[in-house]
């Protein structure tokens, strides 16, 4: 059984040359059993339209095969309106690609679940607030109107940001000064990208809130309310 993840570069799979980067879907099998396998195909700065165009999609339908899965999340990018290539309007082409992805997706056999977008790290008098302008309503009402499940990461990570505040939560960002990472020796201040620690936030917040709904996909991850039991004694020096 696999995971096929496709969307932005909060999602995307980054080797050591983009260190300390990290997308969510780089760490989500650390929530996954063990006979669930996931493929990240993500990209940096794709939309729903240019994961089209590019043939990017075509590519896990190929090798999407009956009882897989795909995990969908777009957003981020379909906002660029001065791109011919990637924007999209919510309500119109954007649904109309959401709905082509799940069309596609069912008539091989498998399960989509989508994702809104993460929030950025985007504060105005304290307050975390939403910077996708309708594209998370958007995909929330397309999987309501048609029955896909839909996990709004975009409100969740608003409400955890807006819980911890502004400071505490740049640590999951790309924000640090010169000097902090050997490889990255530059300041870093990008307030939309993740280190470690806010992809495996992100990826923990999917599964916490996809177990809560019916879709088969949750079959494929850990239960969290357990604690798995660790032999010690196998662990000493």
């Amino acid at each position: 059984m696999k995971i096929y993840m496709m969307g932005d570069s909060t999602m995307k799979y980054n080797n050591i040359f983009q260190y300390p980067q990290v997308g969510w879907g780089q760490v989500l099998h650390l929530f996954a059993k063990n006979n669930c396998l996931i493929e990240d195909h993500a990209e940096n700065g794709r939309s729903t339209k240019s994961f089209i165009s590019e043939g990017r999609f075509n590519v896990i339908l190929k090798k999407l095969q009956k009882g897989d899965y795909v995990i969908c999340q777009f957003g981020h990018n379909d906002e660029k309106i001065l791109d011919p290539t990637r924007y999209t309007k919510p309500y119109e082409d954007y649904q109309e690609n959401l709905k082509y992805f799940a069309d596609e997706v069912v008539k091989k056999g498998a399960g989509i679940v989508f994702a809104t977008s993460i929030t950025r790290h985007k504060f105005e008098n304290g307050i975390c607030v939403n910077s996708h302008m309708d594209y998370p309503k958007a995909m929330m009402d397309f999987a309501r109107e048609n029955q896909y499940t839909c996990i709004d990461l975009n409100q969740l990570t608003i409400n955890l940001y807006n819980q911890l505040g502004e400071e505490e939560t740049k640590k999951f960002h790309m924000i640090f000064p010169a000097g902090t990472y050997e490889s990255h020796p530059e300041a870093k201040d990008d307030h939309s990208h993740l280190r470690y620690e806010g992809a495996l936030m992100v990826a923990e917040l999917f599964v916490r809130a996809l177990l809560k709904t019916n879709d088969a996909m949750k079959e494929c991850f850990l239960d969290l309310s357990t604690k798995e039991t660790i032999d010690e004694k196998m662990l000493m020096d």
